[in-house]
C-alpha cells in the first residue's frame, strides 16, 4: 500500500542507488484503482520517495477514462503506462531492492 511504501522508503538511506526502481506515477491498467510507477533504472531511494510521496492525494486518469484518486491504502505497482503487467510492490521487491542498492 501506497502508505507502506512510502514510511519504508522514508527508513532508507536516500543516497543508495536501486539499479532497477521505479519514477513518475500513473494509474495502473491492471486495476486503475492502483498506482503504478514507471520502472527506472539507478535511481536513489529518495528519488523514489519523491515519486511516491507525489501519488499520494494525486488523480489519475484511468487507461479508459475515469478518475483515480490515490490514498495512503492504495496498492502500488511498478509497470509502464498502458500495460497491465506489472509487479506488485510488496516484500519481495522490496528486499530485491535492499539486497541490490549500492
Amino acid at each position: 500500500m501506497l502508505g507502506e511504501l512510502i514510511e519504508w522508503l522514508e527508513q532508507q538511506d536516500g543516497a543508495k542507488v536501486v539499479p532497477h526502481g521505479f519514477g513518475e506515477p500513473h494509474s495502473y491498467r491492471g486495476y486503475y484503482e492502483d498506482v503504478a510507477f514507471d520502472p527506472a533504472e539507478n535511481v536513489t531511494f529518495a528519488s523514489m520517495l519523491k515519486h511516491a510521496k507525489s501519488a499520494l492525494g494525486a488523480t489519475f486518469s484511468g487507461y479508459k477514462g475515469g478518475d483515480y484518486t490515490m490514498h495512503e491504502y492504495t496498492d502500488c505497482w511498478v509497470a509502464e503506462y498502458g500495460t497491465s503487467n506489472g509487479d506488485k510492490i510488496g516484500p519481495t521487491i522490496k528486499a530485491l531492492w535492499l539486497a541490490t542498492a549500492a
